[in-house]
């Protein structure tokens, strides 16, 4: 899911980015909170966001994992 095909990896890991900043900025939180925070966002956030949009779209999550390549004969 977090892939170059993922179009909400790039989006989501600017605005982790953009949080972490802030967050160091404006707040007193401690390093692990903020790279939480970062990982959170960054890590998590593309790939709920892509199942719900495929998912809204109709796309069944479950053709992913069938090998194109195996003989449907055997």
């Amino acid at each position: 899911m977090i892939s170059a095909g993922n179009p909400y990896v790039l989006p989501s890991v600017l605005v982790g980015a953009a949080v972490y900043l802030g967050l160091s900025f404006l707040t007193d939180a401690s390093v692990l909170v903020r790279v939480g925070v970062l990982l959170a966002i960054a890590g998590v956030v593309p790939v709920v966001v892509n199942r719900v949009v495929g998912a809204v779209r109709g796309e069944d999550a479950g053709d992913a994992e069938v090998d194109p390549a195996a003989d449907p004969e055997e």
